[in-house]
Order: structure tokens, then sequence, then C-alpha cells
């Protein structure tokens, strides 16, 4: 199972709203169907993916960024 089909509704949501207006947010998705581990991801992707997907990084916790607690309905370790 991809990240992509792991991802928190309201994330994926938010990411397809913001999709219309930045079509770089399909590099986004790209990634996310292509990966499986959560640790696969650059800070590049982690940024983008907070940024097109409305996450204010600065409300995660150093572990919910480890682990991307935040990201999946599951914790990816």
């Amino acid at each position: 199972m991809t990240l992509y089909d792991q991802l928190k509704p309201e994330i994926k949501a938010k990411l397809e709203e913001n999709y219309k207006e930045y079509k770089t947010v399909e590099h986004i998705f790209d990634k996310l169907k292509q990966t499986n581990h959560y640790s696969d991801l650059t800070i590049d992707n982690i940024r983008s993916i907070c940024t097109f997907g409305d996450v204010w990084h600065h409300n995660l916790t150093q572990t919910q960024l480890i682990y991307g607690e935040w990201l999946t309905n599951k914790p990816q370790i």
C-alpha cells in the first residue's frame, strides 16, 4: 500500500484543492503513489506536502515529523 493510499483524508482533500491552482502538486501525488514508506520521502517532499496540504509543520512534534504520524492513518516506522 502506497503513502497515497494511506494519506489522511483532510490532507488529500487539501492537496487536490490546491492542484487546481498549482499544477506542481501533481509531482507530490506522483511521489506519494510511488512511495510505500514515509522514511523514503525527502525533506523537500515533506515541505511540499506541508505547504500544499495545509499542514503547519510548526505544530508537529519531532516524533511526528520523524515517523510520519501526521501524514497517514497509521504510524510509519
